[in-house]
C-alpha cells in the first residue's frame, strides 16, 4: 500500500530508487527483488540440496522422509508471503521493525503448517524450523543493514521542513532547491498548492522524466501522523476515501472466520468476567446501547457491564469515573469488557477491525460540532480500530475531531495490510493498558 505519485513517471524512465548500489552486497542487501531469492536459496533450496546430499552419501536415514520436498514448497511460499507483507507494512505509519518481522513470519508459516493440513499433505516440521530460522534472521539482519547505511533520500521542494512535525528517522530528509539534485535520491515532496515559476516547474518535470517520483506534501503528513486531514473548504478529496468494495466483501469472510477462531477463547473469559461481575456489584451481566453504525444506521451494540447500576453521569466514561466498579476497572484494562461484540460481528453490525462505534446521543453530538463526522460511518464499526489504538478512548470534541482524521486514514487506506498492523498494535494495546478508562 504505496503512495501514488502526484506526478506519474512516464513509461521507460528509470526510477533512482535508494537500493540502487554499484556493489555486490549493496544490491542484494538494497534490492527487495534480490532480498527474497537470497532467503528463498539459503532458506529452503540449500538445506533441501544439503539433506538429499547427506541422503545419498548414507549419512540421514532418507526412508520416510518423501515429504520433505513438498515441505519445502510450502516454507517458499510461506517466505513469499511474509515477503510481501513486510514490504507492504513498513509503509504505513508508526511502524517498527521490531514489531512486526516476528509476528509476520509466525503467521506466515502458521498458515503454511495450516494449508498443509488442509490438502493432508504430512509435515516436516524440522525444514520448517530450518527455513523459519534462517529466514527470520536473514530480514533481521536486512533491516539492521537497511537502517544503518541504506536510507533513503528524499527532497523537500518548495517549503521547509520544520512545517512537519517529527519525521521518520529511517529516511534522509534534504531541501532542495532548482538544479540542486542529490545522488540516489529516492522521492521528491512538493506542496501542488504553491504557486511555481517557470524555473521551478522544469526543475519538477526534468526529475519526473528522469524517473523521479514526485508526491504531494499531504501524502507525506498522512505517512508521518497515520491521519487524513479535512476542513471545511471545497477542496477535500472525497473519493480518496471510498473504501474498497472488493475488500469490504472479503472482510466480512474474514469476519466470520475471526469469529469462529476465537469464539471458544472469548468464551471462556465472558463466563469467568459474568461469575465476577454478578460477585461484584448487583446488575446484569451485559450492558446494552444503541450506537450508530455502518452507513449511519442505529444498532445494539453489546459490552459486559464495567459500572454501577442507578449512578448518574456523563454518556462517556470521565478518567478514574467513581461509576466504574473495580471489577469494571479489569475488564476495561484488558478489553474484556468488548468480547460480546463478537455478537454484533456475526450479525452484521460490526467488524472485528474498523472504527469504533459512538454511542447515538455523542455521535449526534459530535456531528453537529465536528465537521463531515459522519463520514467515519463508511465502513463497518469495529472491536478494535486504527484510532483505538493511537488514540485510546476519548470524548471531548477537540479530541473527537483527532479521533476523526485517525478514522479517516483507516478508509482511505483501507487494506488487509493496514488491519493487520492494527491487529498487532492492539495487542500492544491491551498489553500496556494504553487509552483504558
Amino acid at each position: 500500500m504505496g503512495f501514488e505519485p502526484l506526478v506519474p513517471m512516464p513509461p521507460r524512465a528509470k526510477h533512482f530508487d535508494y537500493t540502487d548500489r554499484d556493489s555486490v552486497a549493496g544490491r542484494v542487501i538494497g534490492s527487495s527483488f534480490y532480498s527474497l531469492w537470497v532467503a528463498l536459496i539459503a532458506a529452503v533450496v540449500i538445506p533441501h540440496l544439503v539433506r538429499v546430499y547427506a541422503a545419498q552419501t548414507g549419512m540421514v536415514f532418507a526412508s520416510a522422509e518423501h515429504y520433505l520436498l513438498p515441505t519445502r514448497v510450502f516454507s517458499a511460499g510461506a517466505i513469499i508471503l511474509a515477503h510481501i507483507s513486510l514490504r507492504q507494512l513498513w509503509v504505513l505509519p508508526v511502524v517498527s521493525t521490531k514489531v512486526i518481522i516476528v509476528p509476520t513470519f509466525i503467521l506466515s508459516y502458521a498458515l503454511a503448517i495450516f494449508a498443509m493440513f488442509i490438502v493432508k499433505q504430512p509435515v516436516s516440521y524440522y525444514c520448517l524450523a530450518t527455513a523459519l530460522s534462517i529466514s527470520f534472521s536473514w530480514y533481521v539482519f536486512v533491516s539492521i543493514m537497511r537502517g544503518r547505511y541504506m536510507k533513503p533520500i528524499v527532497g523537500i521542494f518548495g517549503f521547509s521542513r520544520n512545517d512537519f512535525g517529527d519525521l521518520p528517522t529511517h529516511i534522509r530528509w534534504v531541501v532542495v532547491g532548482c538544479g540542486e539534485v542529490p545522488s540516489n535520491i529516492s522521492a521528491l515532496v512538493v506542496d501542488p498548492h504553491a504557486k511555481l515559476d517557470i524555473e521551478s516547474s522544469e526543475f519538477i518535470s526534468n526529475l519526473v522524466l528522469d524517473g523521479i517520483p514526485v508526491y504531494h506534501r499531504s501524502h507525506i503528513e498522512e505517512g508521518v501522523t497515520g491521519r487524513v486531514k479535512f476542513n471545511i473548504h471545497a477542496d477535500n478529496n472525497f473519493g480518496a476515501l471510498l473504501p474498497s468494495l472488493t475488500y469490504s466483501r472479503l472482510k466480512r469472510v474474514f469476519d466470520l472466520i475471526g469469529v469462529i477462531i476465537i469464539s471458544p477463547i472469548f468464551m471462556i473469559f465472558m463466563c469467568v468476567s459474568a461469575l465476577a461481575i454478578k460477585m461484584d456489584s448487583p446488575g446484569p451481566v451485559f450492558f446494552r446501547q444503541q450506537r450508530r453504525g455502518y452507513r449511519g444506521r442505529p444498532f445494539t451494540c453489546y459490552k459486559l457491564r464495567t459500572m454501577r447500576m442507578g449512578l448518574p453521569g456523563p454518556a462517556f466514561t470521565a478518567p478514574a469515573d467513581p461509576r466504574v466498579t473495580r471489577c469494571g476497572k479489569f475488564l476495561r484494562k484488558w478489553r474484556i469488557d468488548e468480547m460480546p461484540q463478537i455478537f454484533n460481528v456475526l450479525k452484521g453490525g460490526m467488524s472485528l477491525i474498523g472504527p469504533r462505534p459512538e454511542a447515538a446521543v455523542l455521535a449526534e453530538h459530535y456531528a453537529m460540532h465536528v465537521p463531515f463526522y459522519n463520514y467515519r460511518h463508511a465502513v463497518r464499526p469495529g472491536i478494535t480500530g486504527w484510532a483505538a489504538v493511537n488514540q485510546g478512548n476519548v470524548a471531548e470534541v477537540d479530541a473527537a475531531g483527532l479521533k476523526l482524521e485517525y478514522d479517516f486514514y483507516y478508509i482511505k487506506y483501507f487494506s488487509p495490510w493496514l488491519d493487520f498492523l492494527i491487529i498487532l498494535k492492539t495487542l500492544q494495546t491491551i498489553w500496556s493498558g494504553f487509552g483504558s478508562r
